[in-house]
């Protein structure tokens, strides 16, 4: 069904509430990201949005942004006290939304309780089961067993499931496939620089600093390469793990790691002038920051698994190890180009209305 016909259907605009995010505008990652160029969307179409927000990450807090409304929740929106916060969340905003989207499954011992009270109350409870939590190496045996047990209560007792890549359709339970709807996330926001240079000899990541993303074997690929330098943008800071890869590397002279940028104008300048953008990610569905990069020229060399082979296709080249990834850098101009195609998929309009469409469907 097309979204204008849902749309035509849809006699009165949705009141929508997103929880289980950090918040807007972007401070922490993929989520916001999306919800700082979606959100507003739907708000402009005459939908009514509330987005909930953790306190603790922003000074300013004004109680609307671009027309959509936040909501600022006294407890952190990430670790164990997201499940509170997800809690908190859900009470803050049931009273006034007529669906209520939760990204994550955090808030997944919540989800009984929260379908039953959406369906007395004819509301539609939609979760957005992100990237496969459980799968992550950073969190202990015993929080992957509870993030699998979240998931799965999250997908069981939701109205609608979104998955935001092909590939995650294997997660997703077999007798909720029937409800789940993919949905990816918007890069068309992106700023460019039309009199800044690319340099081919650089290459730039962006991405939180986790055993996942693969940090390490980035390093080493581009440092066995001719690469005159290689900046990464990261949270070196929030763990243990990148603390010791920026001691490890920091002195490097051919290395740039710095701490996050949330300037929209300084990331563009990063990403307008880079030759390379290589991104290591290996699970975690379609990544935003991946997204992103498609709207720029620069060559993408992605870590070689489903989820990116998805997101990027024919647009980037794969490597699966340091070796591989140095010799991909070294003949950037074999590198294919299909962006065409999804620069018009990845925009925040077709975003926005694919969640009016599974909300109302």
């Amino acid at each position: 069904m097309s979204s204008l016909t849902n749309l035509a259907k849809c006699k009165e605009p949705c009141h929508f509430a997103f929880i289980g995010s950090a918040g807007i505008p972007n401070r922490y990652g993929g989520f916001e990201a999306f919800l700082e160029h979606c959100a507003p969307v739907l708000a402009a179409q005459g939908h009514s949005v509330t987005v909930t927000c953790d306190r603790s990450l922003y000074n300013d807090r004004e109680a609307s942004y671009r027309g959509v409304v936040r909501l600022f929740i006294g407890i952190r929106a990430n670790g164990i006290a997201s499940i509170i916060h997800d809690l908190c969340a859900f009470f803050r905003v049931y009273r006034y939304t007529t669906h209520i989207v939760v990204l994550g499954v955090s808030g997944g011992p919540w989800f009984p309780l929260w379908r039953l009270m959406c369906t007395f109350s004819g509301k539609r409870l939609i979760v957005n089961i992100d990237g496969v939590e459980w799968r992550r190496s950073k969190f202990t045996t015993w929080h992957r067993c509870a993030l699998r047990f979240f998931d799965a209560f999250a997908q069981i007792f939701s109205h609608v499931v979104v998955y935001d890549n092909v590939a995650l359709l294997d997660f997703v339970l077999p007798y909720c496939r029937s409800k789940a709807v993919q949905i990816g996330y918007p890069g068309d926001h992106v700023l460019r620089f039309s009199d800044l240079q690319r340099d081919s000899n650089t290459a730039l990541t962006i991405c939180r600093i986790e055993p996942e993303n693969q940090i390490n074997l980035l390093i080493e690929g581009a440092l066995l390469s001719k690469l005159n330098m290689y900046t990464v943008v990261g949270n070196w800071n929030a763990s243990e793990y990148g603390r010791k890869l920026r001691n490890r590397y920091s002195a490097h002279p051919r290395l740039n790691l710095l701490d996050p940028i949330y300037d929209s104008k300084a990331l563009a300048q990063l990403r307008e002038q880079c030759g390379l953008y290589l991104h290591g990610h290996s699970v975690g569905g379609t990544n935003p920051s991946l997204v992103e990069m498609l709207f720029y020229d620069c060559v993408i060399l992605c870590f070689d698994c489903s989820f990116n082979r998805e997101t990027a296709g024919h647009a980037a080249s794969y490597f699966s190890d340091a070796n591989e990834l140095a010799r991909l850098i070294e003949v950037t101009d074999t590198t294919p180009d299909g962006r065409a195609e999804l620069r018009k998929r990845y925009t925040a309009t077709n975003i926005a209305s694919e969640y009016v469409d599974a909300a109302i469907t």
